[in-house]
């Protein structure tokens, strides 16, 4: 656990991610979730943050292999008692749909992936960490640390700058009571909040793609889904989750995921019922 967090101990923290960066992605999916920092660095959770040191979870690379899939389950033991002080915020989108819509700009960009890209980073992180800071009331006063996994292509979009100045620029507009005190990066096995919202938001894209097991890795996704499902280890988080989908019309409608889920267990019920 990063010790500046301890001394600092703003009041909220959120950790931020996504999953599906590429065109080729069945699904594009950007998420964080929040929670009180005094409970999330308690020391009574210290097992959680130590996770870090024994295990690499990272949801992309997950291919069935034993050690990593102890870590993942390892991972939901411990955090469940932190399940019901955490909010989860996710936005669904399709970058060919927005590319389609970016066509009007073909004479004023270079590129329309480049204004495709700018906006996804410039709006949707804002949308998601603002739905975990609203409505906090303006006796509470919130300050926020937010964290993201480190990765070149948000340092070249200085997104922490962004999300920072965007929220803070909001909060002033609105009359919120929020401040983003920090908005930084944390490298890859860091920070365990880091590493858990990559695993939800990989475990939310496996569900939602519902995807065929014609590979060893997607096989390896599914069974651990449905065991993670099976033991009840994944519903004390999602019932917390609000996921949103960026529409044709680019409003946000809000889905259910209970729906997903059931769709997901039913296509591989067999599997299910045999764990």
């Amino acid at each position: 656990m990063d010790q500046s967090l301890l001394n600092e101990s703003p009041d909220l923290l959120i950790c931020f991610d996504e999953s599906g960066k590429h065109n080729s992605d069945p699904i594009q999916l950007m998420g964080a979730f929040s929670i009180p920092k005094a409970i999330y660095t308690h020391p009574q959770y210290e097992a959680l943050h130590s996770l870090n040191m024994e295990y690499r979870l990272h949801w992309t690379d997950y291919s069935g292999d034993s050690k990593t899939r102890n870590g993942i389950e390892k991972l939901f033991d411990y955090a469940v008692p932190l399940a019901d002080f955490m909010n989860f915020n996710f936005i669904r989108y399709s970058k060919a749909s927005l590319a389609k819509h970016a066509q009007v700009y073909m004479d004023i960009y270079e590129s329309k992936q480049v204004i495709v890209s700018n906006t996804i980073y410039a709006k949707l992180p804002e949308r998601i960490c603002y739905g975990l800071l609203r409505g906090y009331g303006e006796h509470n006063n919130v300050q926020a640390t937010i964290l993201i996994e480190d990765a070149t292509e948000y340092r070249a979009k200085k997104l922490h700058k962004t999300i920072k100045d965007s929220l803070n620029i909001h909060s002033l507009y609105r009359g919120e009571a929020f401040v983003i005190r920090e908005c930084d990066y944390r490298a890859k096995g860091e920070e365990i909040g880091v590493e858990f919202i990559d695993i939800i938001l990989g475990i939310v894209s496996t569900i939602l793609d519902n995807p065929s097991a014609t590979s060893r890795k997607k096989k390896a996704k599914v069974l651990l889904v449905l065991k993670l499902l099976k033991e009840d280890k994944l519903q004390p988080f999602l019932k917390n989750l609000r996921l949103f989908e960026l529409q044709q019309s680019n409003q946000l409608k809000e889905a259910n995921i209970e729906a997903s889920i059931k769709l997901f267990i039913a296509k591989n019920y067999e599997e299910f019922i045999s764990l």
